[in-house]
């Protein structure tokens, strides 16, 4: 009984399209670089240990503070993610003030506040200084770490990590992390579900009392405050914190591997592969080749006018987006790829391709110097985002810390603009040869497992090594033979709905469903009248969005978006197959071709794989539970403006009405978007009349 669920992601389609609508991932180009004037920071240091600069600036009324501590924990082992849950707890309300309290007297002065794990920030009006600092001291120095807070952002976790199957993205730039710096260091510890679970309510405590204090922190102020202001507000404010011996840990600097390596994470009917090529890289701010490594990557792949975009895009067409990047750390930096909103995506079949491409552009820029044209158009894009970064304060405060973390002259931002005029063909080469490095690089694919013998060739150990979705190393994957013929699993599919009888005595049938929708309540409504009539509704606040109905001959859609008939095309194809109570019989008789492709888990059972394709048209997965018979998940590819996306619709809580089994449960995963519809009513042979369906 799938047909509310199998047109499901056509209404839902309408809200990832109009949020992908516009491609964030195609960066802007930039201005000519204007002439810049960073003034200098004043630092002054506290009693307790407090290292405080100020950046004053007379032109605008908003004045800025941010704190930010230079602490080197201890890794969190088996209980990694209390960081992340520190994040989500900490600055929510505090000794004196309860969550309502401290968000109305925040919003009351018109300020914006923020506290993260590595300090915070406010910034407000100059004339409500006393009121903002005594609230940003509040929440850093006197915070409550309530179980309310705890349990939400431990729901939100574990709500996050259960959906991590059903995204490739997200996986592959796990598992990536992992292989890159190892499990002995920070960037390379995993949430998995069994650590998330270890991390208590004292935790949030603990970690706070050991690392919290003003002998290890910085305080930047930027804004219309004199020297004598800004030293009399820290005193006042910060000057009673108690400074303590805070743990230095040693961390294990990661190296990189000795030749190419493989490694694979399957995503059983994956039509698109995820890809990176991943490696740790000795890169810090302020070294000698700091900025022609940077204007190389920018070259290389660091936007739409990229060498990796052009050829995998614009020339291949493998991908939508791809882009590189080469990022510094205090420690050692990293190499990676991106789409510019997770990992880089390419069509499944062209994934070795896309590999031997991208291994061929890093060999280019290694070999041959980069033409005029591209450094010239290099430089504008840099200068012009350099530039545009000035206008917050965020960055000036960044800069300031940077100076001092990292003992960089005084002028170095200053002279950004000079250094990058000044750099040439031969030093962006140069940096190419020592940052580019195929030979010492994980590529890392989560993809069907049906690609990944075609890497053998990139492996320098002529082995393709596999990791599950937490980066734990494991066999290859051995698909099991299904054994059963399509036409048994559908007529186990139909006993496990109640049987053939029950069914065909459905005339008609009304599924009504609530779900959330960007944070709005949303109703889906969906019609069925033997033997294949349909009409499908989602609203918003009693806003019809998006309507679907199918007489018999034609798709009638319309909402928000207009209104449009339909008698043929891939869109007409799928409502009009989906419109039956059991719509593989459809796809059968519309000349689709039905393959159980074997056996693979769904959610810790096992599941028989039905594939549905037919040339011309996406192919589809329909996962369907051994033990029960009744569909458990449906993958399908739809086209969007952003190009194919992968839909995912997993079902649960199955519950029989009038004899019938119905799923009470549908979760949809699209574009980066999980909505969950729960079913409110279903009414059967109520007598729905025909003009429904027009």
């Amino acid at each position: 009984m799938k047909t509310l669920y199998g047109i499901f992601f056509l209404l839902l389609s309408v809200v990832t399209l109009h949020a992908q609508s516009l491609d964030r991932s195609i960066r802007p180009s930039s201005d000519p670089a204007k002439e810049i004037n960073i003034k200098d920071a004043r630092v002054f240091q506290l009693s307790n240990g407090l290292k405080v600069f100020l950046v004053e600036d007379k032109t605008t009324p908003i004045v800025y503070y941010s704190l930010q501590l230079d602490v080197k924990p201890q890794l969190q082992g088996d209980k990694t993610g209390l960081y992340d849950l520190f994040g989500e707890v900490f600055g929510k309300r505090t000794a004196t003030r309860t969550k309502e309290q401290l968000n109305q007297d925040i919003d009351l002065i018109g300020a914006r506040a923020n506290a993260h794990r590595n300090g915070g920030s406010i910034s407000f009006l100059k004339k409500y200084g006393n009121h903002a600092l005594d609230i940003f001291t509040d929440m850093i120095l006197h915070p409550v770490f309530a179980q309310e807070e705890f349990d939400l952002a431990m729901t939100q976790y574990q709500t996050l990590l259960s959906s991590l199957g059903d995204d490739a993205g997200q996986i592959n730039e796990r598992v990536s992390a992992v292989l890159t710096y190892g499990k002995n260091y920070p960037a390379g510890e995993a949430i998995t579900q069994a650590t998330l679970k270890n991390v208590q309510l004292p935790d949030m405590q603990a970690y706070y009392n050991t690392c919290f204090a003003p002998n290890v922190s910085r305080l930047v102020i930027i804004g219309d405050v004199t020297l004598k202001e800004a030293k009399a507000n820290a005193q006042k404010y910060f000057g009673s914190w108690k400074k303590k011996t805070v743990p230095v840990t040693q961390y294990e600097i990661p190296s990189a591997p000795e030749g190419t390596r493989v490694a694979y994470v399957v995503k059983p009917g994956a039509v698109q592969s995820s890809i990176d090529i991943s490696y740790p890289i000795e890169y810090q701010l302020g070294a000698p080749d700091y900025d022609a490594a940077r204007l190389m990557d920018q070259i290389f792949g660091g936007s739409g006018t990229g060498r990796l975009f052009l050829n995998l895009r614009e020339q291949h067409s493998y991908t939508y987006g791809i882009y590189s990047d080469l990022s510094p750390d205090e420690h050692i930096g990293r190499f990676k790829l991106t789409s510019g909103g997770g990992a880089a995506s390419v069509k499944a079949a062209a994934t070795d391709s896309a590999i031997y491409e991208i291994f061929n552009e890093m060999e280019h820029i290694r070999l041959e110097p980069v033409s005029e044209k591209e450094l010239k158009s290099a430089k504008t894009y840099r200068a012009g985002g350099f530039s545009r970064s000035l206008e917050k304060p965020s960055t000036i405060a960044n800069f300031a810390i940077n100076i001092d973390k990292y003992h960089l002259p005084k002028d170095y931002y200053k002279n950004y603009l000079k250094r990058l005029e000044a750099l040439t063909a031969e030093e962006v080469q140069a940096a190419a040869q020592k940052y580019i490095r195929p030979e010492n690089a994980w590529i890392v694919v989560t993809g069907d497992r049906a690609e990944a013998d075609k890497l053998l060739p990139f492996a320098g150990d002529q082995t393709v090594h596999y990791y599950d979705y937490d980066a734990n190393s494991t066999e290859a994957p051995v698909t099991q033979e299904a054994g059963i013929s399509v036409q048994q699993l559908i007529a186990n599919y139909v006993e496990a709905m109640g049987g053939e009888a029950v069914v065909r005595q459905i005339q008609d049938y009304q599924v009504s469903a609530e779900m959330t929708v960007m944070g709005q309540q949303a109703d889906f409504t969906q019609c069925f009248k033997a033997p294949n009539l349909s009409a499908t509704t989602l609203a918003l606040d009693g806003t019809v969005i998006q309507r679907i109905a199918f007489d018999g001959s034609v798709v009638r859609i319309s909402g928000l978006s207009g209104s449009q008939e339909m008698t043929a095309g891939a869109e007409f194809e799928s409502v009009k197959n989906e419109s039956s109570l059991i719509p593989e019989r459809n796809y059968l008789a519309n000349g689709y071709t039905l393959t159980v492709n074997g056996i693979e888990p769904v959610n810790g059972k096992e599941a028989y794989v039905l594939s549905i394709s037919k040339e011309g048209m996406s192919t589809s997965l329909r996962y369907f539970d051994i033990a029960s018979g009744l569909p458990v998940k449906s993958e399908t590819m739809v086209e969007t403006p952003a190009g194919g996306q992968k839909t995912v619709t997993e079902y649960a809580d199955y519950r029989q009405v009038n004899g019938v089994c119905f799923p009470y449960t549908t979760k949809q995963t699209a574009g980066g978007m999980a909505i969950t519809a729960k079913v409110t009513s279903i009414e059967i042979n109520r007598g729905i009349d025909t003009s429904v369906f027009q």
